[in-house]
């Protein structure tokens, strides 16, 4: 029996227009049993309990309206935007399995889900004989009620004591539905891949094999699907960005594709990568390895002296990288004052030009409005046994900011390439932010001290104005972080609409096909152009892959915040009891976040261990005081107390 999720409740009552519905008419339309009601119901009142659905006349019940309850709630306490990601039942796997600690209790037991919404569930006294109390398990609910209303089912899984690191971290697996392993027919598929590359596919291909090409990328990257190069012209610069041509192995269609489609993206965790595409084709035939002759799509892009992009070409490439540099090493490198050694002088030569050509590419970016944010993100560090050992915050130098423009130019070419052409295609929109948040960050900035135009027409040349005014103080961090959560989320469309954030009127993703699939379907729309062909997908299923893609992002950023918490709330345990320096960076009607600086990690003050918590005001960016109460791996939450 599928126990219903919050959003499909919403979903039923907005089919109807908002108009409110009892329960029994609810279950009907979830195709619910009759006797899975009293579940139904549990559902409903822990609804109305979190003010997302309230009872109207005739026990009826309707989808809450928060604009009559907003004059009742404080301007600083006011509820997050729900998202369709928020909506999502924790511990609940694809397939509908529950996920839950199991608790002895006399002779049979029970299972309590991690998800608040679901009721507890019953076991029978055979299947818990060797069964250990406190277990995180996996359970399969069965088509049987209790007589007292509770769901029945049984334990498929076990995956270990509740609260422990590794059995944590397999239970968010198995919640996301996770897997580093591909199924056999996808294997069967690649066995029939062939490593060497025709001549006759090479001859169809613009030669770029002698020209100095390489990659730039992290210390840890294995998957290398971009490669830069670049040569001074009579008028400028001619930089080359050529992207590994994953479309030639991955046919549509076929079962690596379909794989590919239902992922949508590689997911970065802390101590492992979940690929959207099998090893061979990501870490090997894709992969821009140095030395080897690799298949790429190629934007070739002509700029004047001054860094502006005056004409561009996108075809399909052979390449062969002449190195593998990170972006440490080329600082280093470019940096060095003794003698180069003769095999390094045609790369520091091209990295010279490049550093160049970046500097006036971004001095015109942010002339344009872009939105240059400068918040850390967590980088753990660990001992030689793999254990978190400290959270430092990452370090960004201008090779990455080098290698990210490069990127975006690239994305810009083949942006407006699609559409002058007029197929349909897959692009990157960053809408405006509403008039509400704007006044809402309008009034968070003021309390920092910064003065956004009384206008509400504000651009991106304003929210620029105020994170370089406040860059290097003591409210960077915040004053950034106040504007990016007054943005709206970035995702993919078949509408070619502007990016607000990067200031650009056409943008797409076609930099990263080895772990982003918008990416995949952009190079198909190249490959029909290219050969004079009719597009290989219609409107209506792009569109359809551009809604799934931004779902599976979205989902990705979840599970990758959610892995960053366990490992950050470990490493907090041994801290339990000691005081710390803090910033409140979110204030929620529960509590408020607040960043522990030593450590860079955070942790929720509740609002009910605040004294006078209704008669006190936190803003983003106010220092304090905290102690450490709690570090709950199976919350994935560090709690913290207030030092008055």
């Amino acid at each position: 029996m599928k126990i219903p999720k919050p959003k499909e409740i919403i979903q039923v009552l907005k089919s109807s227009n908002g108009r409110p519905m009892r329960s029994k008419e609810i279950s009907r339309r979830l195709g619910m049993p009759k006797e899975a009601r009293d579940i139904l119901k549990k559902i409903l009142r822990k609804m109305l309990s979190q003010e997302k659905l309230s009872r109207v006349e005739g026990g009826k019940y309707a989808i809450a309206d928060y604009k009559k309850k907003e004059p009742k709630t404080k301007e600083h306490e006011k509820k997050p935007e729900r998202t369709s990601t928020s909506a999502r039942m924790k511990g609940v796997a694809k397939d509908g399995r529950v996920i839950g600690k199991f608790l002895r209790t006399g002779k049979t037991g029970k299972i309590v889900p991690r998800d608040s919404f679901i009721p507890h569930i019953l076991l029978q006294p055979n299947d818990i004989k060797d069964l250990r109390n406190h277990s995180l398990v996996v359970a399969e609910l069965q088509n049987k009620i209790s007589s007292t209303g509770r769901l029945r089912g049984r334990v498929v899984e076990v995956l270990g004591k509740a609260g422990d690191l590794d059995t944590e971290k397999k239970g968010l697996m198995i919640e996301y539905d996770l897997s580093d392993d591909f199924p056999n027919n996808i294997k069967m598929e690649l066995d029939k891949t062939s490593e060497r590359i025709s001549s006759t596919e090479v001859a169809r291909r613009v030669d770029l094999r002698q020209r100095t090409i390489f990659t730039i990328d992290g210390e840890d990257a294995k998957d290398f699907d971009d490669a830069v190069g670049i040569e001074i012209t009579k008028s400028g610069y001619k930089l080359w960005v050529s992207i590994a041509d994953v479309s030639y192995y991955v046919k549509m269609g076929s079962a690596i594709d379909n794989e590919a489609l239902s992922r949508g993206t590689s997911v970065y965790l802390p101590d492992r990568v979940i690929p959207m595409l099998p090893e061979k084709l990501s870490n090997n035939l894709c992969s821009l390895v140095p030395n080897e002759d690799r298949l790429t799509k190629t934007a070739e892009m002509d700029f004047n002296r001054k860094g502006e992009m005056v004409n561009f070409k996108i075809y399909n490439s052979v390449i062969n990288s002449s190195a593998r540099l990170t972006y440490t090493q080329v600082v280093k490198d470019l940096s060095q004052k003794e003698r180069i050694p003769k095999e390094q002088k045609d790369v520091i030569s091209v990295l010279k030009n490049m550093k160049e050509l970046y500097e006036k590419i971004r001095e015109i970016r942010i002339k344009s409005g872009k939105l240059d944010f400068d918040i850390p993100e967590p980088n753990l560090v660990r001992d030689e046994l793999g254990r978190v050992v400290d959270v430092i915050k990452s370090q960004r130098n201008f090779a990455h900011e080098m290698i990210e423009e490069f990127m975006i130019a690239a994305n810009v070419a083949v942006a407006n390439y699609l559409c002058d052409s007029e197929v349909p295609s897959i692009y990157r929109i960053h809408e405006t932010p509403d008039p509400d948040s704007l006044v809402k960050l309008k009034e968070g900035l003021k309390k920092l001290g910064y003065m956004l135009s009384a206008s509400d027409d504000i651009d991106t040349h304003d929210l620029q104005r105020i994170i370089y005014q406040a860059k290097g103080k003591n409210d960077e961090v915040p004053v950034n972080m106040l504007i990016l959560r007054s943005l709206k989320r970035a995702f993919y469309s078949v509408l070619d609409e502007e990016h607000f954030g990067l200031a650009l009127v056409h943008y797409t993703h076609f930099t990263s096909p080895i772990r982003r699939y918008p990416d995949l379907i952009v190079h198909r729309m190249l490959d029909s152009l290219f050969l004079k062909k009719s597009p290989p997908y219609d409107e209506k299923t792009v569109e359809w892959i551009a809604e799934n893609s931004s779902k599976q992002e979205r989902l990705a950023n979840e599970v990758e915040r959610e892995a960053m918490s366990i490992e950050r709330t470990q490493l907090m345990k041994p801290y339990i009891g000691e005081e710390f320096e803090g910033i409140v960076i979110s204030v929620m009607p529960f509590g408020m976040f607040v960043e522990v600086k030593e450590m860079f990690v955070e942790g929720l003050v509740p609002k009910d261990t605040v004294p006078n918590w209704r008669n006190r005001w936190f803003d983003i960016g106010q220092k304090l005081k905290v102690k450490v109460v709690d570090a709950n791996l199976e919350k994935r939450g560090i709690t913290l107390n207030l030092v008055s």
